[in-house]
């Protein structure tokens, strides 16, 4: 048996078997003896018996034969030793009850050789002894002052073999085995007060555990001076060592060198584990840390830059994960427990890449309801996370408002399974609309219930809107509808929030064209949730970054594909692109300053949908308003009634939608349809009021006006030229930025001008 069995034996055996069981096991071996040593007393002096001699020839015969048959293989080493051990008590109690039995008469001797044959046998517990479970227990025990009672462990037994290896006062604490089946453990070996560690060669540190030789390693700690070192031993897993090792050197080499990737980031400490090998990175004081993360690939040698996860704390350290394969290539699938919100506002949505429940919030206990922004090309895994995220709405209470752009081919698989699954641009316009006049409804009770911050479930639930596609309705080719749109996400997401109301939006890209050229929806949906998926243009990722990643974090584009043995040797080898892996369903998730590398859990299509999710909404009705917000719904948006019959599903504009009849007769509220003139031409149709109480076309007042705001700041202005925290000051029923919108809009009528910046008079002056 080499020492690294030994090692891995007295770690696995000592950690299960505890010091009070070994001393119970001598206690039971020693009373046999005493048992046994009397019946050899007595035995001889009955009546002679053929039975006595079959019985002890027996005995010593068949232990001869066991003991010859286990230990004829010469190379067994203590495996022999530890054999013969446990043969020792049988075959000196059958040869001295053979000796009594075949002398006549009684003799003194027939009753002290059993006594002493029982004292010998229970001084030496060779049964318990040759199975490992008292090695060093003596010696352990007056080190420790410990009792028989108490367990030996592994970690113990270290400690004092360092302490009998070293002899120089240093001691070895913190220790903590890798595995329990295997001897590769880590400890801090710490000095006398006021010294600092011996230097010990790898011999040295070899010997002390009896490890082979390179496989024991000491290192500075982090933080800690020369009084403690890190001392790691692997002498099983010496080959990802030495990988730790290599990564090391190529980091001093092509990294941290002047000309590298990142010149003068010092690599602090590293540390090995099966599949991966983490670095702590540190910039030099004063500068702050920067990671390129193509370029530390390149040094690396890295053709799959998911090998390699890059995560910083903002200002001069950084950990760096370097896998052996994708860390994401293979994800469960959801559960039921996943998708239930917990006291935190959370649900799991996917794994990390170290392997970490990928959680986010469904709502903030301190903060209310969120925002938030999913970026990602078609077959990055918008439709999955989406609906992994509604079904744990439905599945905690939420009640779920969904506006498919694409006429409800994003998401089938929410359709009759949430509250409001709103088909087309003309419909998801309703719904904005609808979910305004309930927000302005929740406003007003909270005013006059004296309340400032909304409680889940006190009064009302809470109501998250999922709008799929949005860029088609915020870039729509319909001016009224783009500026109603506009307006209607933008005050969701800046008053929603404290009378619980979130809004969430599934893009392409992050393009201002895409978002109806309106940076505040991009930066206030930022502000929540934002998850970078595989997108078309880097420009995107840059943008996403913006303002929530921390600083020197970089992140390469997700492929559309990975390859266990990476790209480039897929291309070598000519494997079709179907070979590889699809990434669907990976991405950046950036929460709470942290940006987090992790992937949705698995789904399987079939047949156009996700029965998975479909089976994860769970059978219960959808959960819905409470009376009074549906009345105030229903007010602002006279579809609310009819949500589940989509009316509009098939309207392109609000021209459309107006000339729409469900039935035989015009809906209540709707204007009249075009009329034909006398030539044939449509003419425009009559103006009447909306069905969703917001007026659309040119003959009402600009979509996002505050009612009576401008007339109030053209009275102002009519004093004389104002700053504009002042015409805030003097406006304090108002939003400072609808303020600085009804400046703007003042200005592109004419009626106002910007004498310098921040400062407004009226045109004429």
């Amino acid at each position: 048996m080499s020492t690294i069995d030994q090692a891995a034996s007295a770690a696995d055996t000592t950690k299960r078997v505890p010091g009070h069981v070994i001393y119970r096991r001598v206690l039971a071996e020693r009373t046999s003896y005493a048992l046994a040593s009397a019946g050899m007393a007595v035995g001889p002096q009955l009546d002679d018996s053929a039975w006595s001699y079959l019985a002890s020839g027996g005995i010593g015969l068949g232990t001869l034969a066991w003991l010859y048959a286990k230990t004829k293989d010469p190379d067994q080493g203590l495996d022999m030793l530890t054999r013969a051990q446990r043969a020792i008590p049988f075959l000196t109690a059958a040869g001295t009850y053979v000796a009594n039995l075949i002398t006549p008469g009684f003799n003194w001797w027939e009753v002290v050789a059993p006594a002493a044959w029982a004292g010998l046998m229970g001084w030496m517990a060779p049964l318990t002894r040759s199975a490992g479970l008292v090695l060093e227990l003596t010696e352990h025990q007056e080190q420790h002052s410990a009792g028989p009672g108490e367990p030996l462990t592994y970690t113990e037994f270290l400690a004092a073999k360092w302490a009998q290896a070293t002899g120089d006062g240093t001691r070895l604490v913190s220790i903590a085995p890798f595995r329990a089946d295997r001897p590769d453990f880590e400890a801090v070996v710490v000095a006398q007060a006021g010294k600092a560690v011996p230097t010990f060669t790898e011999v040295q540190l070899a010997a002390a555990f009896d490890f082979p030789v390179g496989t024991v390693k000491m290192r500075p700690i982090h933080g800690s001076g020369p009084g403690r070192m890190r001392l790691v031993a692997r002498p099983t897993t010496e080959d990802t060592e030495r990988t730790a090792e290599g990564l090391r050197g190529l980091w001093e080499s092509a990294v941290s060198a002047p000309g590298g990737a990142a010149p003068g980031v010092d690599l602090i400490d590293y540390r090995s584990e099966p599949h991966r090998i983490v670095l702590l990175v540190a910039s030099p004081p004063g500068k702050e840390i920067r990671l390129p993360h193509t370029a530390i690939c390149s040094a690396f040698g890295i053709d799959d830059p998911s090998r390699l996860v890059i995560e910083t704390d903002g200002i001069r350290q950084g950990v760096v994960s370097v896998y052996k394969t994708n860390p994401l290539m293979k994800v469960r699938k959801a559960t039921v427990e996943d998708l239930t919100m917990d006291a935190k506002g959370r649900i799991t949505i996917g794994v990390c890449h170290d392997g970490k429940p990928a959680r986010m919030r469904l709502w903030d206990p301190g903060q209310g309801a969120l925002r938030g922004i999913t970026a990602g090309v078609t077959g990055a895994g918008k439709s999955v996370l989406q609906n992994l995220i509604l079904a744990g709405e439905k599945r905690s209470g939420v009640v779920s408002w969904v506006g498919d752009v694409q006429g409800g081919m994003s998401l089938p698989e929410a359709e009759g399974r949430v509250d409001w699954f709103a088909k087309g641009p003309v419909e998801t316009l309703f719904m904005l609309t609808a979910a305004h006049a309930v927000m302005k409804y929740r406003e007003r009770i909270s005013n006059e219930m004296g309340r400032g911050d909304f409680a889940l479930g006190r009064p009302w639930p809470l109501i998250n809107i999922t709008l799929d596609e949005i860029n088609r309705l915020l870039s729509h080719p319909d001016e009224a509808m783009r500026k109603a749109t506009a307006y209607l996400i933008a005050d969701i997401q800046k008053t929603g929030r404290k009378v619980g109301i979130g809004i969430r939006l599934a893009v392409q890209s992050l393009h201002l064209k895409d978002l109806g050229d309106d940076d505040a929806i991009r930066q206030q949906g930022k502000v929540g949730a934002l998850f970078l998926m595989r997108t078309a243009s880097s420009s995107t990722k840059e943008m996403g970054l913006d303002g929530i990643a921390p600083a020197g974090f970089q992140m390469e584009n997700i492929p559309a594909r990975i390859y266990e043995n990476g790209q480039i040797e897929a291309l070598f080898s000519g494997k079709d692109d179907e070979d590889g892996e699809s990434t669907a369903g990976m991405a950046y998730m950036f929460l709470d300053g942290r940006a987090k590398f992790m992937r949705t859990f698995f789904a399987e299509k079939v047949d156009g949908v996700y029965p998975d999710l479909i089976a994860l909404y769970g059978d219960a009705p959808a959960n819905g308003l409470t009376a009074g917000e549906a009345d105030a719904a229903q007010a602002g948006a006279a579809v609310y009634g009819m949500r589940h019959s989509n009316p509009y599903a098939d309207c392109d504009t609000i021209a459309q939608a107006m000339a729409k009849t469900p039935g035989s007769e015009p809906m209540a509220g709707t204007p009249a349809p075009e009329s034909t003139s006398d030539s044939g031409e449509a003419s425009a149709p009559a103006a009447t009021e909306a069905p969703f109480g917001i007026p659309f076309g040119d003959s009402g007042p600009d979509i996002g006006e505050e009612p009576g705001l401008q007339d109030q700041i053209l009275d102002l202005l009519a004093d004389g030229p104002k700053h504009l925290k002042d015409l805030r000051a003097a406006l304090p029923g108002f939003q400072p930025s609808s303020v600085s919108n009804a400046c703007s809009q003042l200005k592109a009528k004419g009626l106002a001008k910007s004498l310098k910046r921040g400062v407004w008079q009226l045109a004429d002056s």
